[in-house]
């Protein structure tokens, strides 16, 4: 996402880069508008997630401009995607499926 000098692609390939990282991107967020939607609504993370998603909208919506900065600010929002939704993993809650017994598997009660 940072290049010590510009890489010598053309237009075309930039355009390409940055529409596939649009697709990304939206593949990401829809995930992480699922992992949010489990949350509380009162829920810092859902909040936080609203917001990036909301962003991620605004920004999708702006067509690719075919250059590198371009292609950077796409590549940087997919990874703000990744690690909210990563930070989203350690705060949603999970449904354990209980054994036979009534127990939680993994669990030594």
């Amino acid at each position: 996402m940072a290049w010590d000098e510009q890489p010598a692609l053309r237009a075309g390939d930039y355009q390409q880069i940055a529409l596939q990282l649009a697709d990304t991107a939206r593949a990401v967020a829809t995930d992480l508008r699922c992992a949010a939607n489990r949350l509380p609504a009162d829920s810092t993370a859902r909040t936080l997630a609203v917001y990036l998603l909301e962003e991620t909208d605004r920004r999708l919506t702006a067509q690719p401009r075919g250059n590198a900065h371009c292609a950077q600010n796409r590549a940087r929002l997919v990874r703000a995607l990744y690690d909210r939704l990563d930070q989203m993993d350690d705060t949603t809650p999970t449904v354990r499926r209980a054994d036979r017994d009534g127990r939680t598997p993994g669990r030594d009660d």
